[in-house]
């Protein structure tokens, strides 16, 4: 199933945690650093909803790409 598809489903059924998930594989599948950046902080609101362990990652990743501070 694609990417995109797994993303609906995961919304659909309100799977938060996989959703965190999806979003950060988005993040490393796009090209360019306005993506990442928006799949990263759509990964990073969603992991802090359900206190996902990733949270920390994903805030260090958004801080040194300037979106988090």
């Amino acid at each position: 199933m694609p990417l995109n598809n797994k993303i609906l489903k995961a919304h659909h059924n309100k799977n938060l945690s996989l959703l965190v998930e999806l979003y950060q594989e988005a993040a490393d599948k796009v090209l360019t650093r306005k993506e990442q950046n928006f799949f990263r902080v759509q990964a990073y609101i969603y992991a802090l909803e359900v206190g996902h362990h990733l949270a920390p990652i994903l805030y260090k990743k958004l801080v040194e790409a300037g979106v988090e501070e």
